[in-house]
């Protein structure tokens, strides 16, 4: 058996390595399978407006997802088909493998088709940091499938090589590395049964102590509302009984939100309550569905709640079912006043701006895009781009403009008045559109993209046009999600590192929840990719510092979450065709396509809130079965056509304090949970 044992850790003989990984004191409680994906589950990419052609081996498939399962025979897809990692800089995750690290975890995966590795470390299993970049070899073998066995000195990494052999290589920190040697090295194959979209061979299995088990199940499990707690109440004789306003909806998470009640108080005086006990009957009023859609062309919604004047108003970029073929769009700024969410679906249309010609001679046309209407130094304001001409023929070009509203009707077209166009930032030019406001702690903020990134400033409001900082970069697009699916063939070719496609951080908007900021921010392309990403900072960090902002893993609102898939594509049925631009290509031979229904690219988002106080997120999405004449070729799901309509969800937040969007009506609060009673004890 010592023979044995040395020949084994000398690399002379096959070498096995199981998928054996919990903690050897503790039971298996579960097991966790990792793994890239071979396409894009419930995301159509072949009808993407600039289509690839190339759907597996992307930067978008080859990131970490998650499923699990109690027996390690069947495994069921987490995070609702969404990946929980995508590397920095699109790097490509191949061949991952995770084992336990100094009382915490390490991610292991192969670089592409490199011969790196790249490597994470996690102190959860739910968030990963200190991503590497290490090449493994001096001579730029490929990597392939991994495996890292703990050993007296430190740490061996087996691993094979495009070459077909199979190699070891030896690090006592993951800093720095021995020279590879060959060894026989065969991979356990993974026989589960994995989700249709996994890629098997690059698979690995995760055994999973209880507490881990039921860690990665809260997180990324479909959250759901499972119970009400409504305390009781106990007074004295003589005493009044105050009923609650509210009562706290509990979530399959262990996390809360409080949610209006109607009390059914008919013949019951609570001021002259005798000695007793009383049951009151009660409904939870919050709404968890909202008309769909709730704005039918409505690209880039806005949503503000008035609580001086107890309504809601409503704006958008303004367009129509025929602005795809030559009816318009973005030729006017519109708004609808509303006294409840699903009151905006019939709301009258206000056009409240339209092209001038200012008093001085200057000039303010379309395109409208992307209105917010906020309140801005005790006045309401609609931020948006327009067109600036000044009197001697300048075309400043597209400008983000303020006009405010000089009177209290807000739909009346004569209150309105253009103040000017937001100037540079100390020197700095600030993005041209889809710049947000927000208030916290005294000052005044503008957040707006720019060169695909996202960017902050603050701004007196006294003088909103002219910012009053320095304009500061949060955040880059340069996550997977963040780009198109032009992988080598489509997109625009701004993506950096040599990568093709289309790089995009857009359409912020601010969500203030307990001691945290929330900016989300669309990412991606208008199409299908579209997506809700997030970053969030500590609200006593300083919000001018990069630093004290975080980007979210993985978006909180995609098309996994809005779409079910009703046939699956043939990934496999490539039509032949080579080096193609992708604009107006199919990507599939005859056939091939898949189905879907429901919404699919959600994304320019705003934050209000119902009558609960709870807040709702208003988005635009695209519906599979639309069609609208001119979308077609590259104006299909293009800035042109009409598509983009006008959605709201339910948010609540999670045990960790992040906001949640996906919910369906349902989920967010059952209709066996809508019936309540609290007891009244009279002593």
């Amino acid at each position: 058996m010592k023979k044995l044992l040395q020949l084994l850790l000398a690399g002379m003989i096959p070498l096995s390595l199981s998928a054996c990984s919990a903690a050897k004191s503790e039971p298996i409680g579960g097991y966790l399978a990792i793994y890239p994906a071979l396409y894009e589950p419930d995301m159509g990419v072949e009808y993407a407006q600039f289509p690839s052609k190339e759907y597996a081996d992307t930067y978008r498939t080859d990131v970490l997802y998650y499923a699990i399962s109690k027996d390690g025979g069947d495994f069921q897809p987490l995070n609702n088909n969404k990946a929980v990692l995508s590397p920095q800089g699109c790097e490509r995750l191949n061949y991952p493998f995770i084992f336990r690290k100094d009382g915490g975890y390490c991610l292991v995966a192969a670089s592409g088709d490199s011969s790196s590795i790249l490597v994470f470390d996690s102190d959860d299993l739910l968030y990963f940091k200190n991503q590497r970049l290490i090449e493994l070899n001096p001579d730029g073998i490929p990597v392939k499938k991994l495996s890292v066995q703990k050993s007296t000195f430190g740490y061996k990494i087996y691993w094979q090589g495009g070459d077909g052999k199979s190699y070891i290589t030896k690090t006592s920190d993951f800093e720095k590395f021995s020279k590879p040697s060959e060894t026989d090295f065969v991979p356990e194959a993974v026989n589960a049964a994995l989700p249709d979209y996994a890629d098997k061979d690059e698979a690995f299995i995760f055994e999973l102590t209880s507490d881990e088990y039921e860690r990665i199940n809260r997180k990324y499990g479909k959250l759901h509302s499972v119970s009400v707690e409504c305390e009781d109440i106990s007074i004295s004789a003589g005493d009044s009984a105050t009923l609650p306003k509210t009562v706290d909806v509990v979530y399959s998470d262990g996390s809360k939100t409080p949610m209006s009640v109607e009390w059914n108080i008919s013949g019951l005086d609570l001021t002259h309550l005798e000695k007793g006990e009383y049951t009151v009957k009660g409904r939870i009023t919050a709404d968890g569905e909202y008309n769909s859609p709730l704005a039918l062309y409505c690209a880039d919604p806005y949503v503000v709640y008035d609580e001086d004047n107890d309504c809601y108003y409503f704006t958008s970029s303004n367009m129509n079912e025929n602005s795809a073929n030559g009816g318009g769009a973005y030729q006017s700024i519109v708004i609808r006043k509303a006294d409840s969410i699903n009151g905006i679906t019939d709301a009258e249309k206000f056009e409240i701006w339209t092209d001038r010609t200012l008093e001085d001679g200057t000039r303010i046309t379309g395109w409208y895009w992307a209105p917010e209407i906020h309140k801005i130094g005790d006045k309401w304001r609609i931020i948006a781009l327009a067109t600036v001409i000044l009197p001697s023929g300048t075309n400043l070009g597209g400008r983000q403009c303020i006009f405010t509203c000089e009177g209290d009707d807000l739909t009346d077209p004569a209150a309105w008045e253009y103040t000017g166009y937001i100037h540079d930032a100390n020197g700095q030019s600030v993005g041209s559109f889809d710049t947000t406001y927000f208030e916290y702690g005294g000052t005044s903020y503008y957040v707006t993209p720019k060169n695909s990134s996202i960017w902050i400033t603050t701004v007196d409001t006294k003088n909103p046009i002219f910012p009053t900082g320095d304009l500061v970069m949060l955040s880059t697009a340069d996550r997977a999600y963040e780009t198109n699916n032009g992988s080598g063939k489509a997109g625009y070719n701004n993506m950096s590192g040599g990568k093709v496609g289309q790089m995009i951080e857009e359409a912020s908007s601010v969500l203030i929840h307990d001691d945290k900021i929330f900016i989300a921010y669309a990412g991606c392309t208008v199409d299908m990719m579209y997506c809700v990403c997030l970053l969030s900072a500590d609200l006593g960090s300083d919000l001018m510092d990069p630093e004290s902002w975080t980007k979210y893993p993985y978006p909180i609102l995609g098309t996994q979450d809005l779409t079910t898939t009703v046939k699956k594509a043939d990934y496999t049925a490539l039509d032949g065709t080579k080096d193609v631009t992708g604009h107006g290509d199919d990507g599939l031979i005859d056939g091939a396509e898949g189905e879907y229904s429901g919404t699919f690219g959600p994304g320019h988002n705003s934050f209000t809130v119902d009558r609960s106080g709870n807040p709702v997120i208003i988005y635009h999405a695209r519906d599979w079965a639309d069609e609208y004449p001119g979308a077609t070729g590259s104006n299909k799901y293009g800035l042109v056509d009409p598509g983009r309509h006008a959605y709201a969800r339910p948010v609540i937040f999670n045990y960790e304090g992040i906001p949640v969007c996906n919910l369906t009506a349902e989920e967010y609060l059952a209709e066996n949970l809508r019936n309540v009673e609290i007891k009244i004890e009279v002593k």
